[in-house]
């Protein structure tokens, strides 16, 4: 070759592996996959053939039955930085080295195309089938649903061989895990993404197996990938199955259809999958001619439209969003010297709800001429996920067609497209992440309300059954306990029968807290004074709270107002926080709870603290569950802060609560501060 040819750069060599580099850095610097020898010789056999030709009119004279089944090749024509350029994918891919055409790994490599291969046609039966869209792409994605282990067998095949000689499941999983840092099928998405993919033809590489159907969810299309899954069944029930079901080996099948789709894959893989009289030689020469034939297309690229490209990227941010890069687009493409006047049209949804039905239009050239006076000369669909986002207007005094040809060698409409669709999915993905968060956020709450409404409900039940069995026999014995003890003269007798009755008459309090907390009953609100129901409330603990050496003391600010509620419920509320704090401090000296009372705006606040042991991690997740007593048997049931809460709640109140281990808590309430109705005469009035 001459002095001013470039050199040839080859960016891997399949097969080689650079001394002590890893696999997992070996596989993220790989770039696409290798392609057969034998595909690349068919083709630039007929661009020959037809030097002047349809490029993908040449190919389709080729052997499509030899492309079809070649995993590097529908990989590169699947890419949408090379889709329709076949000298592209002539000149930039690789091929698999005639080293891979004897030897264990080559048994590996063959193993693995026929699988592929198996997949890739029963995509094609399913596709008739189901009447797919796309049947092109259905077959595309079970040739490549494998794309992880095409990966790995291009960096390393040797390690693709040592793998399915493993029967073991979990050894497979552990070597993947350990080499790899993760499973096959997650390398092959990450692959697929970084490489630009169809949809179908990542989650299929990351969702193919039979234990990935309850993730159909993250899928963009579930029922097509179901196609896939099922291929990947069938191709395992072949004689080339890499995974097979437990307990089969695999073999020859005896459905029909599996037979059929055998004596195909046959047909199509009957010769090597590598090339034995491939040379790199052939190689370097075969690419290097499809370089040149590139290089005679792309003679009338223009230096400044890739500068105007270049610092546009170079200006954009990471986080640009698609307002700011419609304006972007439109400005450099104002500085085309054929474009008169640009506008480029986003029609994504804006941040805004509110201006989801007005798409986002900028025009660029605010000096230029209206460009909605007439339609736009050339218009360029940008699109992100295979759905149009937006597109490009442009407004020319002089040939479409002679711009479209100076361009289309530059690649500047194709680099366009590709920013705006990142541009789309990033936005996308944001709007998706907020909607994920909100959702998951919602369910969660419902499911607290869910599980909160069934317990109390089943609470509700039982103490029904309990109050109705149980009452009629606690009346029996609180009655006779009180005859016998009007009628007992031994004091020790007297006691015993005390006792009894003190019990029956807690067993049925008991009974009557349980049914507040399922069925609460309607409040009966009256104008009180409620510094005075919560200073008998404190009363009423001053001599448990003295011989326990706790400092009990109440604050009350505007002692005498009077409030439009129900005592009853405010006495309850201030009962259990009091008897859950003295619970809390429980030592046999010092200690303090406080307790006060004040009202704030159409609110009465009332504030528990204490400095007892406070609520730990454990006890906080159930502070509010009937029967869930930090204490230890025996010493309380629980029922007080439901009780309380609930209260509160039918109240139209809130409850809240901080505390800190070691060192207290601190308990506060809102209860509304009711006024009282008018009187009927005040209304007519």
């Amino acid at each position: 070759m001459g002095s001013g040819r470039s050199p040839i750069v080859v960016r891997f060599q399949t097969g080689r592996k650079p001394p002590g580099e890893p696999l997992l850095s070996r596989l993220n610097g790989l770039t696409h996959l290798p392609v057969r020898p034998q595909s690349v010789r068919a083709v630039m056999a007929a661009l020959a053939a037809e030097p002047e030709g349809d490029d993908e009119a040449a190919v389709d004279r080729a052997s499509r039955a030899l492309l079809d089944v070649d995993p590097g090749w529908q990989l590169a024509e699947s890419s949408p930085a090379r889709r329709g350029r076949v000298l592209a994918r002539a000149a930039d891919s690789a091929w698999w080295p005639s080293t891979l055409a004897v030897g264990p790994a080559a048994e590996a490599l063959q193993r693995l195309w026929r699988h592929a291969a198996a997949t890739a046609l029963a995509c094609r039966n399913l596709a008739r089938e189901h009447d797919d869209r796309d049947p092109a792409g259905l077959i595309r994605a079970g040739l490549l649903h494998g794309l992880g282990r095409w990966a790995v067998a291009a960096v390393d095949p040797d390690w693709l061989a040592r793998w399915m000689a493993e029967p073991d499941r979990d050894a497979r999983r552990r070597r993947e895990a350990v080499d790899l840092g993760a499973d096959l099928r997650d390398v092959g998405r990450r692959i697929a993404e970084r490489w630009g993919c169809e949809p179908l033809v990542v989650d299929a590489a990351w969702l193919h197996g039979e234990d990935d159907a309850a993730l159909d969810a993250a899928a963009r299309e579930p029922h097509r990938l179901a196609l896939v899954r099922e291929a990947v069944r069938r191709a395992e029930a072949t004689p080339w199955a890499l995974d097979p079901p437990e307990g089969r080996e695999p073999g020859m099948p005896t459905e029909p259809h599996l037979r059929i789709l055998v004596a195909e894959v046959q047909s199509r893989c009957g010769s090597a999958f590598a090339a034995d009289d491939a040379t790199p030689h052939e190689e370097r020469m075969t690419r290097e001619n499809a370089r040149l034939r590139l290089r005679l297309a792309e003679l009338s690229r223009t230096e400044a439209s890739q500068r105007r490209l270049i610092e546009a990227i170079a200006d954009s941010a990471s986080d640009e969003d698609p307002e700011g890069w419609s304006l972007r687009a439109g400005r450099m493409w104002c500085g085309e010297p054929e474009v008169n006047a640009a506008r480029v049209v986003w029609r994504g949804p804006p941040a805004d709800p509110a201006q989801a039905a007005d798409p986002l239009e900028l025009e660029a050239e605010p000096e230029a001429t209206d460009p909605s006076r007439r339609g736009a000369s050339w218009t360029i669909p940008l699109e992100a996920s295979g759905e149009v986002v937006g597109e490009v207007q442009l407004w020319l005094d002089g040939d479409v067609d002679a711009l479209r040809d100076r361009l289309r060698p530059t690649r500047v409409v194709d680099a366009w497209k590709a920013w705006a669709a990142r541009v789309a999915d990033r936005d996308l993905l944001e709007r998706r992440l907020r909607a994920a968060v909100e959702g998951c956020r919602a369910s969660a709450r419902a499911e607290r309300g869910r599980i909160q409404a069934a317990k109390l409900e089943a609470l509700a039940e039982f103490a029904a059954g309990a109050g109705h069995e149980l009452n009629n026999p606690l009346a029996v014995i609180v009655g006779r306990s009180q005859l016998l003890m009007a009628q007992a003269a031994d004091p020790d007798a007297a006691r015993s029968l005390g006792i009894i009755l003190g019990q029956a008459r807690r067993t049925h309090r008991i009974l009557r807290d349980l049914m507040f907390i399922a069925r609460p009953s309607e409040p009966r609100p009256r104008l009180c004074r409620p510094a005075e129901v919560l200073r008998a409330c404190l009363a009423d603990f001053e001599a448990e709270c003295e011989s326990r050496g706790i400092r009990l003391e109440g604050s009350f600010d505007e002692p005498e107002l009077q409030a439009w509620m129900d005592p009853e419920d405010l006495r309850h509320v201030a009962e259990s926080l009091l008897r859950n704090a003295i619970q809390a401090v429980a030592a046999p000296a010092g200690g303090s709870i406080q307790l006060r009372a004040g009202r704030q705006g159409r609110e009465l606040r009332l504030r528990v603290a204490d400095s007892g042991k406070g609520v730990g991690d454990a006890e906080a997740v159930h502070l509010f569950d009937p029967f869930f007593c930090g204490r230890q048997a025996g010493r309380g049931l629980g029922l007080g802060l439901p009780r309380a809460a609930r209260i509160v709640e039918r109240a139209g109140g809130a409850l809240s609560w901080t505390s800190t281990p070691g060192q207290g808590s601190v308990f506060q309430v809102r209860f509304p501060w009711g006024r009282p109705p008018e009187e009927p005469a005040a209304k007519s009035a």
